[in-house]
């Protein structure tokens, strides 16, 4: 199994082979995700009543309904992403699919690896558009929000996130890291970035009283889930 390298995201599985939903949920878990799964739709509905989603992941023959019909008609999933796994494999079948409002068609049997990929694709696409552009000025170690509102930043603050702002998007080792921030990470204590993480949010939160979208995978690493554009000169 590969090292997790995508950022956490919430995602429902709706399948009702119990096997492969027990195979799929558990294999998204230990790939980064926060996942779940139910195996009707009214169970589905009922779970996005409480929860919100990044990704779906929709079998299409359940046993109280159709998945495609439900698709199109669950307005909640609106800007989200949304993963058909199913048996139907005609051409015709798989437009059906996209017109009701799938990214992606899968056919079964399908590879978890594969699956996993694509969550971490559709993750990426729909925060991209959803989330407000940020900047990073290391000529004068500011950080600024969509809205323009700035921070200033202490020189490890910086490193960090200009470390990330190159892997958009992506989990970045905490390994690579503390590397960046010029220690050895064979000595060094993760607690000191723990630290340093949580006061970056904490005084984002105060100064500019938003939340930075700046996600932890734990014992993996980092991720800044929004747009984070390099400015200033080297």
């Amino acid at each position: 199994m590969s090292k997790p390298q995508q950022a956490s995201g919430r995602v429902l599985v709706i399948e009702d082979e119990t096997h492969l939903l027990d195979a799929t949920v558990t294999f998204l878990n230990m790939e980064g995700f926060v996942a779940d799964g139910v195996s009707s739709l009214s169970m589905a509905s009922q779970w996005m009543r409480t929860h919100a989603l990044d990704v779906l992941v929709l079998d299409l023959g359940l046993p109280d309904g159709d998945g495609l019909q439900w698709l199109g008609q669950t307005t909640e999933l609106r800007g989200k992403g949304v993963i058909i796994t199913t048996a139907r494999g005609r051409t015709e079948q798989r437009i059906e699919g996209i017109k009701a409002g799938a990214d992606v068609y899968l056919v079964k049997p399908i590879q978890l690896e594969e699956l996993a990929s694509l969550v971490a694709n559709l993750l990426r696409r729909t925060r991209s558009a959803s989330s407000p552009s940020w900047s990073i000025d290391r000529t004068h170690w500011t950080l600024r929000t969509g809205t323009g509102l700035t921070v200033k930043l202490t020189h490890s603050e910086a490193v960090l996130l200009l470390k990330m702002a190159d892997q958009p998007g992506q989990v970045v080792p905490r390994q690579d890291l503390v590397l960046s921030l010029g220690h050895d990470p064979q000595h060094y204590d993760f607690r000191r970035m723990e630290i340093l993480v949580r006061r970056l949010r904490n005084k984002v939160k105060a100064d500019l009283g938003c939340e930075l979208p700046l996600e932890t995978v734990r014992k993996v690493g980092y991720a800044f889930t929004a747009s984070l554009q390099i400015q200033g000169s080297r």
